[in-house]
């Protein structure tokens, strides 16, 4: 006999209902990882978006159901179940990957996106484990990376120096990521997620199963690579004529003449002859007319990613 449940609002599958489930009509559904022993029909779907193999085959049926959970949906959450799983008429369905124990079908739904060779870590082995629905988190100094699965995560990682993954299921997740020397591999499943990485941070998108998911990657700024400034040497030339170094950004170039790499950070090393007084120079009588330029690439001033751990470590703390 089916065991029929009303709910208003967003469900959570935990381990309490009795298997078979069926879910009706939710609009979201959201499907973490090892969550379901058995197997997940996904029926009627507009959108579905995994990291787990999809068959047109129906894995589960609504007159095979024990329990069937309907009313005013709001979003479906599935955490654990201890058999089959049917979501019927959602709207859209994000299902991480190692979700699902047995099969995952998706008869009826409009459009699927999938990538089936994707090696996850369990969501206990990140340094921030995020489930449901505007949930938050950060941390210090991370060795993994962040595991969230939902909508409307925000997330921070500070004072990164190790390498680390992102792997973030559903939509609207606002991951930001600062620190130092390491690189930041993400995997989106779902839609309209965005990760904010710091200039000194390199940034991949290793799968993006989905659409309108971004990076937003700082510029590596310019003003770091200067080792004396113009005011600076100025400053410093006091009172009588003297020759002066200095460095200022050059905002006009996107290519390194000196190591031919696209750049975003490009500086020129200028020279200057003349006479100053108080911090100024009154009267020039030699400068630099085609100044040497380097840039985030190759400036023996700027952070480089390919550092080892350790080199990391011993430079940065």
């Amino acid at each position: 006999m089916t065991r029929n449940t009303t709910y208003d609002g967003d469900v959570t599958l935990n381990g309490s209902e009795q298997p078979p489930v069926e879910v009706r009509d939710p609009a979201d559904a959201f499907v973490s990882g090892a969550s379901i022993d058995g197997d997940l029909t996904v029926q009627n779907a507009e959108y579905v978006f995994t990291h787990t193999p999809v068959t047109g085959e129906t894995a589960a049926s609504d007159s095979e159901t024990e329990t069937t959970i309907r009313g005013n949906l709001e979003d479906g959450y599935v955490q654990s179940v201890g058999g089959d799983v049917l979501l019927t008429d959602a709207e859209d369905v994000f299902i991480a990957a190692d979700a699902v124990e047995g099969a995952v079908s998706a008869p009826g739904a409009e459009n699927v996106y999938t990538d089936e060779s994707v090696p996850v870590s369990s969501a206990d082995d990140y340094d921030i484990s995020t489930f449901g629905w505007q949930q938050s988190g950060s941390a210090t100094d991370p060795d993994a990376g962040v595991y969230a699965v939902g909508m409307d995560h925000d997330v921070e990682l500070e004072k990164v120096r190790q390498d680390v993954d992102l792997y973030l299921v559903g939509h609207s997740h606002d991951v930001r990521v600062d620190g130092r020397g390491a690189s930041v591999t993400v995997h989106f499943v779902g839609y309209d997620n965005t990760v904010h990485v710091g200039p000194y941070l390199s940034s991949t998108v290793e799968t993006d199963t989905g659409f309108d998911n971004e990076i937003d990657a700082d510029p590596y700024p310019a003003e770091d690579l200067v080792e004396m400034s113009r005011r600076e040497a100025y400053s410093n030339a006091g009172f009588g004529r003297r020759k002066v170094t200095f460095q200022v950004p050059n905002e006009d170039d996107d290519w390194c003449p000196n190591c031919g790499q696209a750049a975003e950070a490009i500086i020129e090393r200028h020279q200057k002859e003349a006479f100053f007084l108080f911090g100024w120079p009154l009267w020039t009588y030699d400068r630099s007319t085609n100044p040497a330029r380097e840039c985030e690439n190759c400036s023996p001033n700027a952070v480089h990613t390919e550092l080892t751990a350790a080199e990391r470590r011993e430079i940065f703390d």
